[in-house]
């Protein structure tokens, strides 16, 4: 027996009715099979304290996750307003889910990442670990270190991603869903297991380098103190023309979003993404990740031509994964950033994505803030690495 998909949307302005509805044509989608998990992603229009109920109605026997979104891509269209229900069903599949609660009250953001692996291990009754999927808080600083933890549980043996969660570029309340619970602060992680499954995962994200090479003089953690030898955030002054208070008090998450910072990493020789979320009073950059000192950086910019390319080399990427076999689903994970810079033209982005992957494979995705997922690195291992600006495509077979 092989996999059912189902895949609801509705954008219904009455919000006890688009929950229904998109419900209810995710169901259909199963052919009457029972749902072994339940994947819901969200606009913040729709309050999820009043939409969950009811979802949650036609999946009394599935596990459900979830979290807002700024926007869920569709096989024809993109949306920046609705709630999307991605239910899957095989008769051989066992997941394991679990959720941890504040996670930035944790000093060690690697710990939370090591208890929230520990607890979906627990909540996985297979020794057939194939794929790992996690949702955190958008916000949170040095996902880096989440990602740590996570590694010393699980290794590098199946593959990880995962996104933060995120608003329509408010950056105020984002939220995550965990069963019959509406979190804000909190990490979902989903452990898959199928017998003959087979996972193709791509990335890559189409920012540029403009400037001359910059180099990281002082770094601890995810804040950088200084580029060559001068306050970080000197860098932003030099390119915006703007004083060091004026970047202070713009909304840096909407400013910067568009010019990232890139760190040439010597592990996989490309530019792993990192968007500032902070700028503070002595002109130190608070990363969203973590930062090498001694790295080469530089301000990041992307345009549409090069992150459509850097979008069809994700897909490319992910169907090689399969490895010959027909995929089942294709699930998108894009960087929020990338929506912003095609705007109303979105979904011009996706226009390749059924020659690569055919006609009538279901698909769904969602707009993230950060990213993580494997890239290739020297030895040849896939490490999940923390990204920014990027699109990470996960098809399953």
């Amino acid at each position: 027996m092989s996999y059912q998909i189902g895949i609801g949307f509705n954008q219904d302005t009455h919000i006890e009715m688009a929950a229904r509805k998109a419900a209810v044509e995710s169901r259909r989608g199963l052919m009457g099979t029972r749902p072994v998990i339940t994947i819901v992603f969200s606009t913040v229009q729709y309050p999820p304290e009043i939409t969950l109920p009811i979802i949650r109605q036609s999946f009394m026997e599935s596990k459900i996750i979830g979290c807002s979104t700024a926007g869920i891509i569709l096989p024809h269209s993109i949306s920046t307003r609705g709630i999307g229900v991605l239910s899957i069903h095989h008769p051989e599949m066992t997941v394991g889910i679990s959720q941890l609660s504040s996670i930035d009250s944790y000093q060690d953001l690697s710990k939370a990442g090591s208890i929230l692996a520990q607890q979906t291990l627990q909540n996985f009754n297979s020794p057939q670990r194939d794929f790992f999927l996690c949702f955190t808080p958008g916000m949170i600083e040095n996902l880096s270190l989440f990602l740590t933890g996570l590694r010393t549980i699980f290794g590098n043996i199946f593959p990880m991603v995962g996104a933060g969660s995120c608003d329509d570029f408010h950056f105020n309340k984002t939220f995550q869903i965990y069963e019959d619970e509406v979190l804000n602060n909190s990490a979902i992680g989903l452990l898959f297991g199928c017998p003959n499954l087979a996972v193709g995962i791509g990335s890559a994200h189409g920012w540029r380098p403009i400037g001359k090479p910059r180099y990281i003089t002082k770094a601890i953690g995810n804040v950088i103190y200084t580029i060559d030898k001068k306050p970080a955030a000197a860098l932003y002054e030099e390119f915006f023309d703007q004083k060091m208070g004026d970047l202070r008090n713009d909304p840096i998450g909407k400013m910067m979003i568009l010019y990232p910072l890139g760190l040439l990493s010597e592990e996989t020789g490309e530019y792993l993404l990192r968007n500032p979320v902070d700028i503070l009073y002595d002109g130190s950059i608070v990363c969203q990740g973590e930062v090498s000192p001694g790295a080469e950086v530089h301000i990041m910019i992307g345009n549409k031509e090069s992150c459509k390319s850097a979008f069809e080399i994700a897909a490319n990427q992910a169907i090689s994964g399969l490895l010959g076999k027909a995929p089942r689903l294709v699930l998108i994970i894009e960087s929020m950033s990338r929506l912003k810079l095609f705007g109303h033209s979105a979904h011009q982005e996706h226009e390749g994505l059924h020659k690569i992957f055919g006609t009538d494979i279901p698909i769904i995705g969602f707009y993230s803030n950060g990213e993580f997922c494997p890239s290739g690195t020297s030895d040849g291992m896939k490490r999940t690495h923390l990204q920014n600006g990027s699109v990470v495509i996960c098809a399953i077979g």
